[in-house]
């Protein structure tokens, strides 16, 4: 029985004495995110949204001129949370 737990605390000591658990890298290091990120990323969604909702409606019958203004103002009442807010004056 004493020959199986022997491993066991050389195992916790190689462990906690190679700094894996402890080691974190420097902050410091890493690049910053670029904060327009996020503006890409809502602009490309909104534009492959529009896309995709146009060529549904034109398949649809819609003239192509109206299901590009219908998928837009879809898009807006749809996703009125991802509209920039209207600045105060």
């Amino acid at each position: 029985m004493l020959k199986r737990l022997a491993p066991l605390p050389c195992a916790l000591l190689l462990l906690i004495t190679s700094g894996c658990l402890f080691h974190r890298k420097s902050a410091a290091k890493e690049p910053k995110p670029s904060p327009y990120i996020s503006t890409e990323v809502e602009t490309q969604f909104e534009q492959r949204w529009e896309e995709k909702r146009t060529g549904d409606l034109v398949a649809a019958g819609v003239s192509p001129d109206a299901a590009k203004a219908q998928a837009e103002a879809e898009f807006k009442q749809k996703f009125a949370y991802a509209q920039p807010a209207p600045k105060k004056k």
